[in-house]
């Protein structure tokens, strides 16, 4: 008996060396090094290591909660980990803190959205889907490839706002064609990107706005009826009218990149949106934010993208104020008097079902970048820029 316990004792031994030396993960993986992102500016809204690029925010006020969802990778210096994820903030002596991240959408092992996924947004209401009733509606971008070109728009439900969340089908509900545009020698393209909704009735009924980049980019409205999911009823797309916009002298800019965020009092669209860059080096992306305003009429201007070539212009929006890279300046510290050169992917912090949340203000988010090429990166990962992004928070009154 004796013999046999110590010929199962030295068993024992011999698997647990074994299970060392055989190269698998151990039970408890070593905790990774916090990197510092590049700061030049003031302060992110939460803290990430370098590594994990957090851009695209989009953020909803619900009673004294915040939930801000944004665009991140998952796997440190892994591109090809996208994910949708939230943050939870609470409110203490005068400042929102966010909690961890929790993921929301990955990427799909196959089909529209299996290359990755991003900017997504969220609003509140009442979706039925598959027998279920859900309460948040998300509206995200999907691709089959790697660099995020020839994008989709698909849905989302979830019952809480930090999930679990159901995606909505297999297919994108707004879908890119780029072979009716290859015709003018390009082969890729950004696709349909930004989507914004709003819940016009707090219930099933919403505006999607998003931007479709085609020879000419544009924007769009699409009234929708989500209240079945399993069938949607879909209204006219709506082209949104540019009068007012000024960008760099060019006459007839666009929203880039914006977000929108409906006020009941006076029936009024607010809108935030990228300047146009001249920028060179990467990322190419904007220096400049804008608010605007116009009223809700602008959505009954012009249907199924035909405008009437007789109408007298019109100057549909207004400047409300703008955020320049001078504007992301802490001119408390040394270092970060310059301020963030590249500044863009903006939104506006409403309330849950994509409405303003304080007549007074805007407080607007956004993501920053530093640049290829920045010595301060290591330099044993070459594409360490694309994973510096930080997301900043400023307040434009009204």
């Amino acid at each position: 008996m004796k013999k046999l316990i110590c010929i199962l004792m030295a068993l024992t031994f011999i698997c647990a060396l074994a299970a060392c030396g055989d190269g698998n993960t151990p039970d408890t993986p070593e905790e990774e090094t916090f990197e510092s992102k590049i700061f030049d500016g003031i302060d992110a809204v939460f803290d990430e290591s370098l590594g994990y690029y957090n851009e695209n925010p989009s953020a909803f006020q619900e009673g004294a909660t915040r939930y801000l969802y944004y665009t991140r990778n998952t796997v440190k210096y892994d591109s090809t980990t996208d994910s949708i994820a939230v943050r939870v903030g609470t409110y203490s002596n005068g400042e929102w803190t966010y909690g961890e991240p929790q993921t929301c959408i990955s990427v799909s092992e196959s089909g529209w959205d299996s290359g990755g996924v991003f900017g997504a947004d969220v609003v509140k209401g009442t979706f039925a889907y598959n027998g279920e009733t859900y309460s948040y509606l998300m509206a995200y971008c999907g691709t089959t490839r790697s660099d995020r070109t020839d994008a989709d728009i698909g849905f989302a439900v979830a019952k809480e706002p930090t999930g679990e969340w159901v995606k909505v089908g297999t297919e994108p509900f707004i879908e890119f064609n780029s072979s009716e545009w290859d015709s003018v020698g390009l082969t890729s393209y950004p696709g349909a990107i930004e989507p914004s909704l709003i819940s016009y009735d707090e219930g099933g009924k919403v505006y999607l706005f998003y931007e479709e980049s085609e020879v000419f980019k544009s924007n769009y409205a699409v009234e929708l009826d989500c209240s079945n999911m399993d069938s949607i009823v879909r209204g006219g797309r709506k082209v949104i009218e540019r009068g007012g916009i000024s960008d760099l002298g060019t006459s007839n800019p666009l929203l880039y990149g914006a977000d929108y965020v409906y006020a009941e009092d006076g029936d009024m669209l607010y809108a935030v949106r990228e300047g146009r860059t001249t920028a060179t080096a990467n990322p190419i992306v904007a220096d400049e934010l804008q608010a605007l305003r116009s009223s809700m009429d602008i959505l009954d201007t012009i249907d199924q993208g035909v405008s009437d070539p007789d109408a007298e212009p019109y100057e549909w929006w207004s400047e409300i104020d703008d955020i320049s890279s001078s504007d992301t300046a802490d001119f408390e510290s040394e270092d970060r008097i310059l301020g963030y050169m590249r500044i863009f992917s903006p939104t506006i912090v409403s309330n849950e079902y994509g409405g303003m949340l304080d007549y007074a203000s805007l407080e607007i988010l956004f993501t920053s970048q530093t640049c290829e090429g920045d010595s301060r990166l290591p330099a044993e990962h070459e594409d360490a820029y694309m994973f510096s992004q930080m997301i900043h928070s400023m307040v434009i009154e009204l």
